[in-house]
Formats: structure tokens, sequence, C-alpha cells
């Protein structure tokens, strides 16, 4: 009901079902979620065209089992469902689809721009990925896509290195490319990874580093300490 009720406040209302039964008597069957086209059929085979006559065939509903009173209890605003606890964040990423660009210096420098867009909210996060994904789609629905997993401290250095190694990589020059999608996963406070001693010292000072840039962009803004290679 409330998905049906944003759908009436789109795009910049705001919409009160102060009584769920005149709200839905008129809705047609197939706007609400989870009446699909086999079930849409179903319905209109006993007559049902709209949600308001739903409530009138509880019985018919409820002799099709968990799926027909489920449905007819979401229908008429019956939610019995426990509300749990938001499960931890497994992963960070965005997405950017712009028009097919084929100066490859120019896609390295919008893998760079989302690479600290993604550290911004890494840090305010307070976790630590382990495991880094780069896709770029190109025209003619030509994808091409890497990950590497660093088992190290994390870092705004760290994490653009990577990602432009990656990029270089698996880049295809010869196409535009037409959407960039960034991730990182593998947190080590829910993997319990050891961490490598390697670049210990380098990645302690790095992350130190970054943590007093996300200082400065939490205070005046994401776009106040950029890359060179961005400018």
């Amino acid at each position: 009901i409330a998905k049906v009720a944003t759908e009436k406040a789109k795009p910049f209302g705001v919409y009160q079902v102060k009584d769920t039964a005149h709200f839905i008597e008129n809705i047609p069957i197939k706007e609400f979620p989870g009446i699909g086209k086999a079930f849409k059929q179903r319905l209109l085979f006993h007559g049902i065209k709209r949600l308001g006559e739903i409530e009138k065939h509880k019985d018919l509903f409820y002799s099709w089992g968990k799926i027909g009173v489920q449905l007819y209890e979401r229908v008429i605003g019956i939610d019995n469902e426990a509300i749990s606890e938001r499960t931890p964040r497994k992963s960070i990423g965005i997405s950017r689809t712009f028009d097919p660009i084929r100066d490859g210096s120019e896609v390295r420098r919008r893998v760079v721009i989302m690479v600290r867009h993604i550290v911004y909210m890494v840090m305010g996060l307070e976790v630590n990925p382990t495991t880094y994904f780069l896709k770029i789609n190109y025209e003619y629905g030509t994808k091409h896509k890497m990950s590497r997993t660093v088992d190290r401290i994390f870092s705004e250095y760290l994490f653009r290195e990577q990602l432009l190694e990656m990029y270089d990589e698996i880049s295809h020059y010869s196409l535009g490319a037409i959407k960039l999608t960034l991730n990182v996963s593998n947190f080590t406070n829910q993997q319990h990874k050891t961490l490598s001693l390697l670049d210990l010292h380098d990645d302690m000072d790095r992350a130190k580093l970054s943590k007093e840039i996300q200082s400065l962009r939490d205070r005046f803004g994401i776009d106040i300490i950029k890359s060179g290679v961005e400018l």
C-alpha cells in the first residue's frame, strides 16, 4: 500500500492514506506490487479487476493457500510481518551513465572522480574494504570488468592506484565508454582478515591522511580536495 501511495505522490508531492479501503477502491489490480501476469489472469477469471473488489473475496484468496492469504492481507493493509534489524552493509558502490566517450583520458578522469566519492562513503562508514571492483560498459553491448582483493589498510591513495591499474588493464580504446561502475566489498570487520605487513607503515600513513582529508570534506564539502587528474 505504501508503494502504491508513493507512486501517487511522485514526483515531488506527499500522499497520505487515511482509509485503505477507500484508497484502493478503484485502483486496477495490475498496479499492485506482487500481482504478476499469471495472478492477474486468475483474478480476471473471477471477475476481479480492481483492488477494492478483493476484500469481498476473502474466502477465495484464503483457498489459494499461503500466497493467496499473503496477497489478500497486503492489499487490504494487514501486515503481521516482524520488523527485523537492518543487516550490516556488505558493499558500497556507485554507477554513472553518460553519452559515449572515446577519449581514454577522460574516462580515466571520471574513474578518479568516482573513486573520490566511494572513498568519502567508505571513510564515513569507517569500514576497511579489501575487494575492489570496476566495470566499464561500452557501445554495442561490450562490457569489461575486473576485481582485485587487496588485504591492506584502505586509503584514497591505495584505492585510486588500484582502480587506475585495473582501468588501464581492461580499457577498450576503440569503443566509446557509456557507463562506469565501482564497488568495494569484503570489509575486514566482517571477514576477520589478516592484513599484509609488507606495506603496513605506508598504508597506515596514507590511511591517516585519508582521515584528515575526510574531516575537511565533512566540513567544507566533498569537492574541497580533488586529485590533480580531475582538473
